[in-house]
């Protein structure tokens, strides 16, 4: 089939047939053809609804997926290098940053912090490029150095912070389990586990920083009084 109704898109997309509507509204959706009065899709709308679900798993916004669609792309190129033009094909695998991405990055910070970075496990060097494990970690490091926290301190944060996500995650995951019930097991148990991590991927970006905000405010406070 090559024309898709808002419904049979939607189904086929996972993307709820009034978000379609918004995706139009906002600009990130090119707007329907017309098959008498009629909304009709094409394969190319479902292809791009499927990369608007994946840069919002990746953590953008919808302005910035718009400009990402309004950017050029070379011929054999696609969205996620447009993202980030450093994209390694490798989402599991950090980023690859060439020498002279790392020094725009760094800045005029590099001499100063370069050491410190490999030391502390921001960067990895890999012959003449370098890897970055964790690029939102990294700018983290960046931000508090700007602000007066060394690369080292940062560092024991990155640690304490991965430390009791994976907790969480771990307990998220096994409430979860539970509320699926004996029924599952086997394979149909570890689908609808991928299904739930595809999911949330987005929505733990957004709420998990703002709940860490939140709870580093409070932390705050209470130390205050």
């Amino acid at each position: 089939m090559d024309r898709y109704s808002r419904l049979q898109l939607a189904e086929l997309s996972g993307v709820a047939a009034r978000t379609i509507r918004y995706y139009h509204s906002v600009g990130v959706l090119p707007k329907p053809g017309r098959a008498g009065k009629e909304a009709v899709y094409s394969p190319e709308h479902l292809e791009r609804l499927r990369a608007i679900t994946a840069m919002q798993a990746r953590g953008l916004r919808l302005d910035a997926i718009r400009e990402v669609f309004e950017a050029e792309v070379p011929g054999d190129g696609d969205w996620r290098e447009v993202f980030d033009p450093r994209y390694s094909g490798e989402p599991d695998s950090g980023t690859i940053l060439d020498d002279d991405a790392l020094t725009e990055l760094l800045g005029d910070r590099r001499p100063e912090i370069l050491d410190d970075l490999r030391a502390a496990g921001y960067l990895e060097p890999v012959g003449e490029r370098w890897r970055v494990p964790e690029p939102a970690m990294l700018t983290g490091a960046l931000i508090l150095y700007d602000v007066g926290t060394d690369i080292a301190l940062s560092g024991v944060l990155r640690k304490l912070i991965r430390t009791h996500i994976a907790v969480l995650a771990d307990e998220m995951i096994r409430v979860i389990r539970e509320a699926s019930g004996a029924e599952y097991s086997g394979e149909g148990l570890d689908l609808d586990l991928d299904r739930f991590r595809d999911r949330f991927r987005a929505a733990a970006r957004e709420v998990g920083g703002a709940t860490l905000v939140e709870e580093i405010e409070r932390a705050v406070r209470e130390l205050d009084r």
